[in-house]
């Protein structure tokens, strides 16, 4: 029985921590899709990808494109700061869903609603993740099939030894040799730097998709919660059984 009570305590304990957390969420919302948009803008200022890809083109033979480079990495901090945000909702959510019994189930079906929703949302984040962190390997690919011309420095080192007046002196000598590998400009070569351009601009379009699902996710999921909060919170009402049951899960 003491065991018993201390589970219950804990379950207790959890709940109370999981609905602070959705709360502050929700006064916290508004704030989080302004830092978001503002920050989408900043990463994503061409109105069209045309326009994106005739600035790509520009550094397409160069090591790294900086322009996709953080619209990615900056997406994947925003898809992961999302997800973090959606797992404590549904923290929140599963450790408020009561024992279902027979009539008086509408809100655990609200519960259940946007379970489905949060699960979805996660999903969709971690293909996203997946997916944006093909670019630096799908860049080098299209980089490498450009020959850019290349330097490469040979140094030959050689040793003797020579006697003056009867003393033996040892003697070194060293000398370097440069080699240059130039790429043959032609057709082809401006086909292979367009595709280098695509593959920024792509990942440029992928970035900017994935960073508008997350801020509509986000918005979505917290209008729902903020709608519905006194179902999620007490899906039975003020007087049905609050206790939370796991064994569907």
């Amino acid at each position: 029985k003491r065991k018993n009570e201390q589970i219950m305590s804990l379950l207790k304990d959890f709940k109370a921590t999981g609905k602070d957390q959705a709360m502050q969420l929700l006064e916290s919302g508004a704030s989080n899709l302004k830092a978001m948009q503002k920050l989408y803008e900043e990463l994503f200022p061409f109105p069209k990808l045309s326009a994106a890809s005739n600035d790509f083109k520009s550094m397409a033979t160069t090591a790294s494109n900086e322009k996709v480079a953080k619209a990615v990495i900056s997406t994947l901090d925003q898809v992961e700061e999302v997800s973090e945000m959606t797992r404590k909702l549904e923290y929140f959510i599963i450790l408020h869903i009561p024992k279902i019994e027979d009539g008086g189930n509408f809100g655990v079906g609200v519960q259940l609603d946007l379970v489905k929703k949060l699960g979805e949302i996660l999903e969709a984040s971690s293909k996203a993740t997946e997916d944006l962190l093909g670019y630096q390997n799908a860049r080098a690919e299209a980089l490498g099939k450009l020959s850019l011309p290349s330097t490469s420095t040979t140094v030959t080192k050689s040793a003797g030894a020579t006697t003056t007046d009867g003393k033996k002196e040892e003697k070194t000598s060293e000398t370097t040799e440069e080699k240059q590998t130039s790429s043959s400009l032609g057709v082809s070569f401006e086909s292979r730097v367009l595709a280098v351009a695509a593959v920024d601009t792509l990942y440029y379009s992928k970035a900017r998709a994935a960073f508008q699902s997350c801020m509509l996710n986000f918005m979505s999921a917290i209008d729902f919660v903020d709608k519905n909060k006194d179902k999620l919170v007490q899906p039975k009402g003020s007087g049905g059984s609050g206790s939370s049951h796991f064994s569907m899960y």
